[in-house]
């Protein structure tokens, strides 16, 4: 099933998933139950169980809105969970939540849905009220309202107490349905955390299927997965316009995907990139432009490597052209270090988090690639492991002769990408822990993950020749055995390096 890209196909969808349920599987059910409890149909036919609906109409409707339960195995987990068992905060006991929406990335609960039987009435109470969001929130205060309700609502409040509990993030949306009527928390903290903080404005009640449909654009816009997270998809070129709004920020990075390729003796790693753009808004939202479907293998071998690089660095200043010819502006690239600087951007964009397994979303800045060309220190011997064996400093498992899946080392021994110093490669992998989070400086990492950023798919890498060797020497825990030249013999070595690219590239 495609993505639903706007709120007129999410209608579309709805309009079908209504009339399937109502036109086909109602009747049909209807039919079974009358067969098999010998019971005439009319008698049982508003007494569906609350499966029933789930299964033919809720699954759907969440799908609609991008909550997918359909997702292979190779694409990672579903952002849909149904049945999540989670202990209560109240009575200690495990309960079952009907659905759990999760951020893909990161397993954030951002979604809780609870569903009832399709006979179930909306709230009532005893005393007049305006609308149904005044019944919910008097009924949350502690008003007595009719029916199940109140054990409904302290139910509810439950489950975003266990799930905050267990995570420390409150869940961003909250929904109560039969298959008919829907009612949407916006504020789930206000409404479920805090005493008295319910406000009716904070709650949304649509009636019936009917409500839904004449308010589509309400419910896309609310309870829609990517408007949830707060996160546009992937955009191209060509749909930018329609989403970035004062754009005041612009980064490189790269999609990353690393492949284990069976060989006949043994597997070797294989990496593949696509240059990305990343766009922060003044409204604290992150886009993310491609341009499908160039993809760029990485080679091992010096000049391919450099023709690799060079190749990707020119794909990436065309997209960064393309972008600013779409908004209207000359935007430079952003540097890394100050993005790792900034708190509120950082947490919100981290420089490297894997999508799915071997798929990572990577935040170069200014770099195009999170490969240097050469390394910033020139002469360091500890490229080879020989020169490391003979100062006391050699690396386990011992030289890599032949690129590795196990551990992870795209490049060998003797290569100028390569380390293989004992000390550097004990301190990449030393976890993140929360005695040492301070003096690790910002991280993509949580705790007790490993400390280099790009562990999980290089772990040898030479961290002078790292678009991130930056921000990660800035580290207290972090010292490199060689030490980078004065600027001068930097400029020296980056005008040489320029002198390289041009002859190269002259010549073809």
């Amino acid at each position: 099933m495609n993505r639903v890209r706007n709120a007129d196909e999410f209608l579309l969808r709805f309009r079908r998933i209504s009339n399937e349920y109502a036109g086909i599987f109602g009747p049909a059910l209807s039919k079974l139950r009358s067969r098999y409890t010998g019971r005439p149909e009319e008698e049982v036919i508003n007494e569906h169980l609350e499966i029933h609906a789930r299964a033919y109409f809720v699954n759907a409707f969440l799908a609609s809105l991008n909550w997918r339960l359909d997702k292979s195995p190779t694409d990672g987990l579903p952002n849909l969970i149904p049945e999540v068992p989670v202990r209560s905060a109240e009575t200690r006991s495990i309960r079952f939540l009907d659905y759990l929406g999760l951020e893909r990335e990161t397993d954030r609960p951002l979604l809780i849905v609870e569903t009832k039987r399709p006979r179930a009435h909306l709230p009532r109470t005893w005393t007049p009220a305006a609308t149904y969001s005044e019944i919910v929130c008097r009924g949350l205060a502690g008003e007595k309202l009719i029916g199940e309700w109140n054990e409904w609502l302290n139910t509810l409040r439950d489950y975003v107490r266990s799930v905050y509990q267990r995570n420390q993030v409150v869940p961003r949306r909250v929904v109560i349905t039969n298959g008919e009527w829907l009612i949407l928390f916006l504020d789930p903290e206000r409404a479920f955390l805090q005493e008295g903080g319910c406000s009716p404005s904070d709650i949304l009640v649509f009636g019936d299927r009917k409500d839904i449909e004449r308010r589509f654009t309400e419910v896309f816009r609310c309870l829609e997965y990517h408007q949830v997270l707060g996160e546009v998809p992937s955009l191209t070129p060509g749909e930018l316009p329609f989403y970035a709004q004062e754009v005041d920020r612009v980064m490189h990075g790269l999609r990353l995907r690393y492949i284990e390729e069976l060989g006949i003796y043994q597997p070797e790693p294989v990496i593949k990139v696509a240059p990305v753009i990343w766009l922060w808004t003044r409204y604290g939202a992150w886009l993310r432009v491609e341009s499908p479907p160039q993809e760029y293998q990485l080679a091992r071998e010096e000049a391919k490597l450099r023709a690799h690089l060079n190749e990707v660095r020119q794909a990436a200043q065309k997209l960064l052209a393309e972008v600013n010819k779409r908004l209207g502006t000359s935007l430079q690239a952003y540097p890394l270090t100050q993005h790792y600087e900034d708190e509120d951007a950082f947490a919100t964009l981290p420089g490297v988090r894997e999508q799915e397994p071997n798929n990572f979303l990577l935040v170069t800045g200014d770099k195009t690639h999170y490969l240097l060309p050469a390394p910033s220190v020139p002469s360091c011997p500890y490229h080879d492991w020989t020169a490391c064996y003979r100062d006391g400093v050699p690396s386990n498992p011992g030289p890599f002769t032949v690129p590795s899946v196990s551990p992870r080392s795209f490049f060998v021994s003797g290569d100028l990408h390569h380390c293989a110093h004992r000390d550097v490669s004990t301190a990449k992998k030393s976890p993140i822990a929360a005695d040492n989070r301070a003096s690790c400086g910002p991280r993509s990492g949580e705790e007790g993950q490993a400390f280099c950023e790009i562990w999980r798919f290089e772990q040898y890498l030479c961290c002078r020749t790292c678009a991130y060797e930056e921000v990660c020497t800035k580290a207290p825990v972090f010292r490199l055995p060689c030490q980078r030249p004065t600027p001068s013999a930097s400029r020296v070595q980056q005008v040489a390096e320029d002198k390289i690219y041009e002859v190269y590239h002259g010549s073809q």
